[in-house]
C-alpha cells in the first residue's frame, strides 16, 4: 500500500499530474464562485484531459483494435512473401538505422524468415521527417535485416515512395500480381492491422494478417493509473489515430 501511494504521489508531481491537479482545483474554485459558463467549460476541460491521459482508457482502446487480429497459426505452410509495413525503424545520431518503438515489425519478420515460414520479405515506406532528405524506410529495413542475417536475395524493397498505409498497400498489391505470389502475409503492429486489412480488401490484396508489436499488456490496474500519464496519452492518441484513419480511408 505504501509503494502504491508513493507512486501515486510521484505521478501527481509529474508535469501531466500537476496540470491535472491545477485543472481540478480551478474547476472546484469556479463552482464555489458560481461562475456559470466558466465552471462548465473548466469541468469539461478537466474531464477531457483526464480521459485523454487515462491509462485504463488507453489500454481498452488499443485492446479493442488488437483483439481483432488472431496470431499466425504455427502450422501454416510457408508464405511466398510477407509485406512488412514501414514505421519500424529510426535513425540514430549517426544516421544509422535502428529499431524504433514499433521495431518488432522488423524483428518479427526476421524471425519468420529464419524459421522457414516465409521465402521473401518485402519492405516499404517513406517519411518526410528525415534530417535532410526524405527517409527511405524500406532501405532502412533492408539494412536492419542484413544485420539480422537475412541475405539480399530474400529481401525486396518497394521502389515507390509510399508515405501512408494506403500507398503501401496499393504498391504491395501490384507487386503480388507482378511476381505471381499466391500466398502472402501482411505484417504490421497488431493495433495497425485492422485499418491495414480494410485498405487491403479495397485494393484486392488477399493477405494473411501477421500481428506484432502488441501494446495491450493487460497489466493489473493500480491506483496511480488514475492520474493522466505519458503511457495513457500515448495509447489513447495511437488508438484515436487508427480509428481516424479508418474513417477517412487512409
Amino acid at each position: 500500500m505504501f509503494f502504491a501511494l508513493q507512486k501515486f504521489i510521484g505521478y501527481l508531481l509529474m508535469p501531466a499530474g500537476l496540470v491535472w491537479m491545477g485543472l481540478l482545483g480551478t474547476a472546484i474554485w469556479s463552482w464555489r464562485k458560481r461562475l456559470r459558463g466558466f465552471r462548465l467549460a473548466l469541468t469539461c476541460l478537466f474531464m477531457v484531459y483526464t480521459l485523454a491521459g487515462n491509462y485504463w482508457l488507453g489500454e481498452a482502446l488499443i485492446g479493442s483494435l488488437e483483439r481483432r487480429i488472431p496470431d499466425l497459426p504455427v502450422n501454416t505452410a510457408p508464405l511466398d512473401a510477407v509485406f512488412v509495413l514501414g514505421g519500424g525503424s529510426e535513425l540514430d545520431r549517426g544516421l544509422t538505422p535502428e529499431l524504433s518503438e514499433s521495431g518488432d515489425r522488423i524483428a518479427a519478420a526476421a524471425r519468420l524468415w529464419h524459421a522457414g515460414r516465409v521465402r521473401t520479405l518485402v519492405c516499404s515506406g517513406a517519411s518526410d521527417d528525415g534530417p535532410q532528405t526524405v527517409r527511405n524506410l524500406g532501405e532502412e529495413t533492408r539494412a536492419l535485416w542484413r544485420g539480422m542475417g537475412i541475405p539480399d536475395e530474400a529481401i525486396f524493397v518497394v521502389p515507390e515512395a509510399c508515405r501512408n498505409t494506403r500507398q503501401e498497400i496499393t504498391a504491395d498489391q501490384r507487386l503480388q500480381v507482378l511476381r505471381g505470389w499466391r500466398r502472402v502475409g501482411l505484417l504490421s503492429s497488431a493495433w495497425h492491422l485492422p485499418r491495414a486489412l480494410t485498405l487491403a480488401q479495397r485494393a484486392g490484396l488477399n493477405a494473411t494478417p501477421i500481428p506484432s508489436d502488441v501494446r495491450n499488456r493487460s497489466r493489473r490496474y493500480q491506483i496511480w493509473h488514475l492520474v493522466p500519464q505519458h503511457r495513457g496519452f500515448a495509447l489513447v492518441e495511437l488508438a484515436s489515430w487508427e480509428y481516424l484513419g479508418r474513417w477517412t480511408g487512409r
